[in-house]
């Protein structure tokens, strides 16, 4: 089940009536057992082009489901669908299959859906009357309250702060109202669950704008929420954009296609890459995520970068969970560094701590009685249960294992301070626990803290690469040609975030440099002085 919960009828109708998008297009998707799938009914409110949408509608095994949720995208708009299959006659097959969708305008102002899901409970409602009696008149009525309404001029003080602090918000006020039902952010507390340390191996991915392919079983709600979730985890706020080369601004922000199936195989196939990616000033490359139940398009490479398999138990018990799989469209494995798992961990912490604080009630004042004060902290207690919860579901396939290297150097090290913890090592770990912050204090609004701090770590990145040209520019003697490489230490990569053992967060850094700083990155030395010994860092 979706992490975003379900609204009753009146508050259904209360979003609908207040700051809803206008739908500029209207339709019925019912399944003829002769033809398939077929517009049964529809009005459009410009002549919108509706060929093709029917199987937007319906993704493929759908029909095993009693209900879905479909976000999709069609000729520029936003599209939503709501899925119900009722009763129906041995002729029928015993099932009547129905889709209720619309089409609404994206624009800056209302994000990557138009905000469509603020109809969602709505046409969950007439789906459902519908699957029963085939009579169009919840059609007819919702249609003419639509065309009724003067088009959206404005948008609610609250509503706006709440759009602003998902698309680019580096904070959030504790305060902040809870995000309304249906809203897609709601999935990210699963997002994370699902995807564990792996999340930010993904992030990377997205950040370099790369062709991100969720390849799952129906429901697909859940799915394309995680879709606009990555979407908007991996944006750049306008403020981090001023650090960037010109030429990048269409790089800000990863397109969301939604759903997709076998149809959109030649759409997917014009938003191939050009060849030799990006450079500032050029064509950008065409990234996007999508998610589909089509499994055939994952075996066609040349259409996407990055393919993420999702697991049939995302909800199952901690030990028979698993995490997706990542890989490239070659077939090469993504797997978390040992850094991403250290992270994850103060992260799940956080949220663990969280939904402890609300879901339970603490006596502080038998706390304060020093005879009656527990020997271990509530805190701790609540650390020991996350690392418990974590290491229950920890798949060690999933991440990269601990090179020689770094053993050696950490043994070195251990040794030389007298088994005091590396400097280095507890740097970072600062830097990541100040990073992730108090995402527990955010009573009602944890959704934008967490995105707030995915955010937070973009940004560092390039903070370190904007200050890192800025020595240089500084530096006469590193004054050079623009094409000329831009070398950067061990402890640039750390002050990034990065892990400085990880190959492939050396590979995203170079890679990250080239395509918002228009630079070649080159990292110096593969060794670390250990008292006195050179030890390979790869």
């Amino acid at each position: 089940m979706s992490a975003s919960t379900h609204s009753s009828d009146s508050d259904v109708d209360a979003e609908s009536r207040s700051d809803a998008p206008q739908v500029e297009a209207l339709f019925l998707i019912r399944f003829d057992k002769k033809v398939g799938y077929t517009i049964a009914w529809k009005r459009t409110a410009n002549d919108t082009d509706l060929d093709g949408v029917e199987f937007k509608s319906l993704p493929s095994g759908l029909h095993s489901h009693a209900s879905d949720l479909v976000y999709f995208t069609h000729t520029g708009y936003a599209g939503l669908s709501a899925f119900a299959r009722g009763d129906a006659s041995d002729a029928d097959r015993n099932a009547n299959f129905v889709s209720v969708g619309i089409l609404v305008r994206r624009d800056g102002r209302f994000g990557r859906l138009g905000r469509a899901w603020l109809l969602a409970g709505k046409l969950e409602q007439i789906a459902a009357a519908l699957a029963k009696d085939e009579t169009v008149a919840p059609l007819e009525d919702f249609w003419a309250d639509q065309t009724s309404r003067a088009p959206t001029k404005h948008v609610d003080s609250k509503r706006a702060v709440r759009d602003r602090a998902i698309s680019t918000a580096t904070a959030v006020p504790k305060d902040e109202e809870r995000l309304p039902a249906y809203h897609p952010a709601l999935a990210i507390l699963q997002y994370l669950a699902l995807l564990g340390p792996l999340v930010f191996r993904l992030q990377q991915a997205a950040l370099l704008r790369k062709r991100i392919l969720f390849v799952g079983s129906p429901p697909v709600r859940t799915t394309c929420e995680f879709v606009y979730n990555l979407s908007v985890l991996s944006s750049i706020s306008p403020r981090d954009a001023e650090h960037l080369a010109p030429g990048t601004e269409d790089l800000l922000r990863l397109p969301s296609l939604f759903s997709i199936g076998v149809h959109d195989i030649p759409y997917l196939e014009e938003l191939r890459n050009p060849k030799g990616g990006h450079t500032p000033g050029s064509e950008p490359a065409e990234g996007w995520v999508a998610c589909t139940t089509d499994e055939i398009i994952a075996t066609k490479q040349k259409l996407y970068d990055i393919v993420v398999e999702m697991p049939h138990s995302s909800d199952a018990a901690p030990q028979q969970r698993q995490w997706p799989k990542l890989r490239t469209s070659a077939g090469d494995a993504l797997k978390a560094s040992q850094r991403d798992v250290a992270r994850y961990k103060l992260l799940h912490r956080e949220l663990w701590k969280h939904h402890q604080q609300a879901t339970e009630t603490f006596h502080d004042d038998d706390e304060q009685n020093d005879d009656a004060a527990p020997l271990i902290s509530h805190d701790e207690i609540d650390a020991k249960r996350a690392d418990d919860d974590f290491n229950d579901a920890y798949d060690d396939t999933a991440v990269e294992p601990t090179t020689w290297s770094r053993l050696a150097y950490q043994g070195f090290m251990w040794w030389a301070s007298a088994g005091e913890r590396d400097a280095h090592t507890t740097a970072e770990r600062e830097l990541d626990r100040d990073l992730v912050g108090d995402i527990a204090e955010y009573a009602d609004s944890v959704e934008t803290a967490v995105i707030a701090y995915f955010h937070r770590q973009s940004s560092l990145m390039i903070k370190v690469l904007s200050q890192l040209l800025e020595s240089e520019h500084e530096n006469e003697e590193g004054e050079g040609e623009e094409g000329d490489a831009l070398w950067i230490e061990r402890d640039d990569l750390s002050r990034m975030g990065l892990d400085t053992w990880s190959e492939a967060d050396r590979a995203y850094v170079q890679e990250f440099g080239s395509l918002y700083f228009g630079r070649r990155v080159e990292i110096r030395g593969n060794e670390v002085d250990c008292c006195g010994l050179r030890v390979p860092m790869l």
